[in-house]
């Protein structure tokens, strides 16, 4: 309700009630309590409708585009990211739908002139989170206990997240730093510190970590905080899950699962199959190989369906039937299997993007459905979002919005 229709309100509210009393009562006076900045800045009129969470920081509602008119969709705009409220494990109200970490910053860098600490705060990578149909906005970690801030280097450049099943943690990684941060206690633990390429997976129970430091695999033990080497026939991958008791390992090329347990090899499925007519193309070489690497790629919760994309082809894999569908890219066209950044449970929703959302529910076939879609600016302030991962995917039976919404 506006403020000043409240106030509004409660005034006549009152008269009403003075009007009842007896003409004997003593009449009291009645002070307003005083008005905060948010809700003075609520109760002007805004030519952008803007509504305020603090008084630096406010949200836009934007009409989404796409085949269904009229959805309204919050654009958050954040000039002060310590007064945004911050991902909190205890309220049950963020976790009625899946979530989406991603990087941003909110506040941009100027090159040209002299920046404040506050300005060179804002312009750093910081990990936020969002629920899967565009609300709750939250900060999850600024990470300043582990990366101070640098007035020569003020972006910490965010390269990779995975969020715990649990919730309770994120690992995260930048060009050097492998950490995981705790939501309860609100502390961070470094991994390690070397250059080189990151990738993290977190067990079914959360109970630990698999993570890559020094061009080798690790395990860390959440409870005891022991890291142990893994032996070279060991493999998990950037993009991956354990679930059932089975570890999905998604390679450049494949899908290949393990029994977690005894890490024995399960079973591979890859494209081009050797019974694909691309197949003689594919062992020709790295020439022609390349046109068939993954060069995006994801996993729904469960790890029944794997999604990859190629300079030339799309692909859709059912760990469980072992089925692969395949299409060839029309960049004029929307693909059957577009927009599958981030692949939800079962794969009945997809969602892509950070910054600008495209969000859809797919076929019952699991394609993009051409006549039902949308997309929105998820952010109206600072320079970049990128990074969307997947987490909490069960929630709500893994749709990404409650109905009627």
């Amino acid at each position: 309700m506006n403020l000043k229709y409240l106030w509004t309100a409660l005034a006549a509210l009152i008269f009403l009630n003075g009007c009842n009393q007896d003409e004997s009562s003593t009449p009291s006076a009645v002070v307003e309590p005083t008005k905060t900045d948010v809700e003075l800045l609520n109760e002007q009129e805004w030519d952008d409708n803007r509504v305020y969470v603090t008084k630096d920081n406010y949200i836009l509602m934007k009409e989404a585009n796409g085949t269904i008119p009229g959805i309204m969709k919050p654009c958050f705009v954040v000039n002060s990211a310590k007064e945004w409220p911050r991902e909190d494990l205890s309220n049950a109200d963020s976790y009625d739908l899946p979530r989406v970490d991603f990087r941003w910053n909110n506040g941009k860098h100027d090159a040209y002139s002299v920046m404040t600490e506050k300005q060179i705060y804002e312009a750093r990578d910081k990990i936020w989170s969002i629920k899967t149909d565009g609300t709750d906005l939250r900060l999850v970690t600024d990470f300043l206990d582990v990366v101070p801030m640098n007035k020569q280097n003020e972006a910490v450049p965010i390269r990779m997240m995975r969020r715990s099943p649990n919730n309770r943690y994120l690992a995260w990684s930048d060009s050097v730093n492998k950490v995981i941060f705790d939501l309860k206690t609100q502390k961070s633990i470094v991994l390690g510190s070397d250059l080189g390429h990151s990738q993290f997976l977190w067990a079914e129970d959360s109970s630990y970590l698999y993570f890559e430091d020094r061009a080798k695999y690790w395990k860390y033990d959440i409870v005891s905080g022991k890291t142990t080497q893994m032996d070279d026939d060991f493999h998990f991958s950037e993009v991956g899950v354990i679930y059932g008791g089975k570890r999905y390992v998604v390679s450049d090329f494949a899908v290949i699962v393990y029994d977690e347990k005894t890490n024995k090899r399960l079973y591979g499925i890859g494209y081009p199959k050797k019974t694909d007519a691309n197949y003689e193309r594919f062992m020709q070489g790295s020439k022609y190989s390349s046109e068939f690497k993954w060069k995006n790629k994801s996993i729904s919760p469960e790890g029944k369906y794997v999604w990859g994309e190629t300079t030339k082809y799309r692909v859709l894999i059912n760990t469980e039937t072992q089925e692969v569908r395949t299409e060839k890219i029309v960049r004029s066209e929307v693909g059957d299997y577009q927009y599958f950044e981030q692949l939800g449970l079962n794969a009945n929703y997809v969602r892509d993007g950070a910054g600008g959302v495209i969000f859809l529910k797919l076929n019952e076939d699991k394609t993009v459905p051409k006549e039902k879609w949308m997309n929105w600016p998820q952010v109206c302030s600072g320079h970049s979002a990128t990074l969307s991962w997947l987490y909490n995917g069960f929630a709500n039976n893994g749709a990404f919005a409650k109905e009627n919404k």
